[in-house]
């Protein structure tokens, strides 16, 4: 600021010597023609005129420093307030809006001031309404599930939400600016934002991003455009429908087998009833034959839809806090003498070994008792005669895992990850041979996860199954509810 004065100062003094030396010239031909006297250059028309000269020079002079030293003085006046502003307008283009300037004057620099004042606040508000909406943009971003992807007119990553970020397993300022094949090396998908941007039409589609997994997402994208109109980029949302899609196909499956399921006793019954209809009735031996094949049959479709309704009411039911209690050796003898006929009938040995010290589980007696009868019931269907069952139980810190062993004939590896699937049966022929309707482990599985437990299996062909599971401990007496789950069968 300080050369802007002296530029004042200069360029004034500049203008008023030669407004002063044209005056001097002036009057100084003025002198000469009064006195008759032919133009000389200065100082050469006799000493009268010289000294008139030299007078006028002085006064000259002197009005040239006292307007100097004024105008100097002037352009300090004017330029000082604006010296003040420059420290706060330097903090302001900073970024610190929180400067006010304190010049109080009524002329133009007063009122720069005033609106330089009403100019922070101004953009003090805007930045302010921009943060708030950045972050609720940002938290909108946060809260939505689903991955979002903008790119720019080139294809550029722009900007990932949380979900997308951690889809890739990349940061969004990693990527930004990058080239979306460089992020997601997925060609179908830059084929697709690059007809979005071309075509300036929205897109669906459902591609693996990744190709070393079975992960299936569905991909929408939709353009970016000006206020002109114009193309200025797309965004992706990419939604994850694995499960959605394993649901679906779960979801035939089960009608599929239930249809199976329950076709297969139909038309035996409806054989067997047509054929007695047809004459075998008056044959006291074979009707008798008929309807016992006819009972059985029946009992089958009884049990398969028992179960069907006692999966359906384990599934729909929530986790519940107080489960009950069941004392685990109380609920294996019911169920050992419950078992123990088939046990003989079969020839494999029961055996258990539990621990006095057990706790009582966090389980109703009912659920208990139907989880450990499938598993032994299973056990001993499977194990050939001189075979054992073994029903084994320790403590887990605060859970107990209890395990059910067989030396029956094992189960496939490729079968083990879909034993507890609804209606999945190792040898199909053999289970429905002894009554089995493939729901079992399904409804065990779903009575220990209820309940806060799990349950696995390992198993080798020819060398039996251990299957285990593990129960919360139930809580002190002090905490207990009266009130009791019921199975759904």
């Amino acid at each position: 600021m300080h050369s802007l004065r002296w530029k004042i100062t200069l360029n004034f003094l500049t203008l008023l010597f030669f407004t002063l030396l044209g005056a001097y010239l002036y009057l100084h031909q003025a002198i000469l023609k009064a006195m008759g006297l032919p133009w000389l250059p200065p100082f050469r028309a006799g000493f009268l005129a010289a000294r008139l000269e030299g007078q006028l020079l002085a006064v000259m002079i002197l009005v040239l420093i006292i307007m100097g030293i004024g105008t100097f003085i002037l352009a300090r006046g004017i330029i000082t307030p604006l010296t003040a502003l420059l420290p706060l307008t330097r903090r302001i283009a900073a970024g610190d809006l929180e400067q006010r300037v304190e010049i109080q004057s009524d002329d133009e620099v007063g009122l720069l001031s005033h609106h330089l004042n009403i100019m922070v606040e101004t953009l003090r508000n805007n930045f302010r309404e921009i943060a708030d909406e950045r972050n609720k943009m940002k938290a909108i971003l946060a809260s939505i599930t689903d991955g979002l992807v903008a790119v720019d007119q080139v294809g550029r990553v722009i900007m990932l939400n949380p979900a997308a970020e951690k889809m890739f397993g990349k940061k969004g300022a990693e990527v930004e600016h990058k080239y979306l094949l460089k992020v997601i090396r997925n060609h179908e998908i830059d084929a697709m934002v690059k007809e979005i941007l071309a075509s300036g039409l929205p897109l669906e589609n459902e591609v693996r991003l990744f190709p070393t997994t079975s992960q299936l997402f569905r991909i929408y994208g939709t353009p970016i455009t000006s206020e002109q109109g114009r193309i200025i980029g797309a965004v992706l949302t990419i939604r994850d429908i694995t499960d959605i899609r394993r649901l679906e196909q779960m979801r035939t499956e089960f009608v599929a087998n239930v249809s199976h399921e329950l076709r297969t006793p139909l038309t035996s019954i409806r054989g067997f009833v047509e054929t007695l209809l047809e004459g075998a009735l008056e044959d006291p031996e074979v009707s008798r034959r008929f309807l016992g094949i006819i009972n059985h049959e029946a009992q089958r479709l009884q049990q398969l839809i028992e179960d069907l309704l006692s999966l359906s009411r384990l599934e729909s039911q929530p986790k519940r806090q107080d489960a009950g209690r069941a004392d685990l050796a109380a609920t294996l003898d019911r169920v050992l003498t419950t078992v123990n006929q088939l046990a003989r009938e079969k020839g494999v040995a029961l055996e258990k070994e539990i621990p006095a010290e057990i706790p009582e589980l966090a389980i109703s007696e009912s659920y208990l008792n139907q989880v450990l009868l499938n598993l032994i019931d299973n056990g001993i269907k499977y194990t050939p005669a001189g075979g054992r069952v073994t029903i084994r139980a320790a403590r887990l810190g605060e859970l107990v895992q209890v395990e059910v062993a067989d030396t029956g004939i094992g189960i496939p590896p490729e079968s083990l990850p879909r034993v507890f699937e609804r209606f999945y049966r190792v040898d199909k022929a053999r289970s429905r041979e002894m009554g089995g309707t493939g729901l079992g482990l399904a409804i065990v599985k779903h009575i220990v996860e209820s309940h806060g437990g799990s349950i696995s299996v390992t198993s080798r062909p020819g060398q039996g199954s251990h299957f285990f599971f593990t129960l919360p401990i139930a809580a002190e007496e002090g905490g207990r509810s009266n009130y009791q789950e019921e199975p759904g069968t």
